[in-house]
């Protein structure tokens, strides 16, 4: 701003209309320094607006009023784009899928508008979240999905602890911390001498039997699983395979299952079903039980155990209701899908296309996430586990890998004990021993 014609205006004309007279270089320089705290003025006046602080420290003390610090690697544009993204956040509340939704979509909108850069095609063109879609194939990509209580997988840590060796009688306990009820996926190794022959797995807490009426060879792995996986929770139709054989008819199942009680052929279910899982602890027992034209005489037991029965355990169990160790015979894991509670995941398409790289760091997606992931953290509500993914672009091909040990294991025969006697000669004197001979 030039104060100089302001100053001339207010005195009459014979003193400014000589522009080398004394007093207009008198003038001058005191137009000069009000210019200069004029300017100095507008500045400070600056500094208290978000949108016209031109420094990143005075842009950072007004940052630090809502406890939000620049990261290392940001400027003052990329900074000021993220405190006004989480500020609008905040005031709507930020805690329903729209507002977390539409702050991810603004934040990554405005750094691409800053660095001229590329993260996400389509996002340049569009005016608000709902209208983004980006080229890809949906089928592939849904842009920005916010998925509340989000499916996670789980494993049974009691089994891998002991790393799935289990014995006869092996009992333990999982519990299901998810929002419902689900269904296990087991995964059962045969061990060496045929020992795994006829497991069953029951989950004492719902009365469901599940038995595999065979023997798993050595090397081998049967694996049980929904059918459908995708379907509802409660179709618990299952597949079962033995080295990628379909094995499925060989397996049956028992609802209401008690211990100690034996089940007979009507009691089972008309197909096997995958077992439950509920809500809370769950009591499960592994068992290995003699079934007609299954061969295995010395690796299962025909009597159903009772709820007393026990592996011997000095000062721990009973001595008439308690079995010497059998050592493991098979190897089992267990998993299954938990739908977490209080808790949400926002899913964010990465794609590997950038534009312009001489105006920004080549790791500048790297740094975005970052930064992404740690405002979600400070976004979400008390309690609430907020948590980002980025999805990458990925192409499956469905195989199904076979492997065939190159040696074959016989079982034992063994014949009966019989009765050994010596060879007995006809007596010769002179000839035979007469310890080793017979006199008729």
């Amino acid at each position: 701003m030039n104060l100089l014609p302001q100053i001339q205006a207010s005195l009459p004309p014979p003193y400014t209309d000589a522009a080398d007279s004394v007093l207009q270089g008198f003038l001058d320089v005191i137009a000069l320094d009000l210019e200069a705290f004029q300017e100095d003025l507008d500045r400070m006046r600056q500094t208290h607006w978000i949108r016209t602080a031109y420094s990143l420290r005075d842009a950072s003390k007004l940052g630090a009023l809502l406890d939000i610090a620049p990261f290392p690697w940001e400027h003052l544009d990329l900074y000021r784009q993220r405190l006004l993204a989480l500020v609008v956040a905040r005031l709507k509340g930020a805690l329903g899928p729209n507002e977390l939704r539409e702050f991810v979509y603004t934040y990554l909108l405005e750094v691409e508008r800053v660095l001229n850069v590329t993260l996400l095609p389509g996002l340049q063109s569009v005016n608000s979240i709902e209208a983004y879609t980006p080229p890809a194939d949906r089928r592939l990509f849904r842009p920005l999905d916010f998925i509340e209580n989000p499916r996670r997988e789980r494993y049974s840590k009691s089994l891998a602890d002991r790393n799935g060796n289990v014995p006869y009688l092996f009992r333990w306990s999982e519990t299901n911390k998810g929002l419902d009820d689900t269904t296990v996926e087991i995964h059962i190794s045969g061990l060496q001498h045929f020992r795994t022959v006829s497991p069953v797995l029951v989950n004492l807490t719902t009365g469901s039997l599940l038995c595999f009426a065979g023997r798993i060879g050595s090397g081998q792995t049967l694996t049980i699983r929904r059918a459908n996986p995708d379907g509802p929770s409660n179709d618990r139709k299952l597949t079962a395979t033995l080295d990628g054989n379909d094995v499925s008819h060989q397996l049956f199942g028992v609802e209401g299952f008690q211990l100690g009680i034996p089940f007979s052929k009507q009691q089972q279910t008309p197909e096997p079903l995958v077992p439950a899982l509920r809500r809370g602890v769950n009591e499960w027992i592994f068992l290995s039980v003699g079934y007609f034209d299954v061969r295995g005489l010395d690796s299962f037991f025909f009597s159903i155990a009772t709820e007393e029965l026990r592996e011997g355990v000095f000062d721990e169990t009973a001595f008439d209701a308690s079995l010497f160790p059998s050592g493991a015979i098979a190897k089992l894991e267990m998993t299954w899908i938990e739908t977490e509670p209080a808790s949400f995941e926002i899913r964010v398409p990465r794609y590997l296309v950038m534009e312009q790289l001489s105006t920004a760091p080549e790791a500048i997606y790297l740094d975005v996430a970052q930064a992404l992931e740690s405002s979600i953290e400070g976004l979400r509500a008390a309690g609430v586990k907020g948590l980002v993914s980025f999805v990458p672009f990925t192409e499956k091909q469905q195989q199904t890998i076979k492997v065939h040990l190159p040696w074959k294991v016989l079982d034992r025969e063994l014949g009966p004990s019989g009765e050994t006697r010596s060879i007995e000669l006809g007596a010769r004197f002179g000839d035979a021993a007469l310890d080793s001979s017979r006199f008729e």
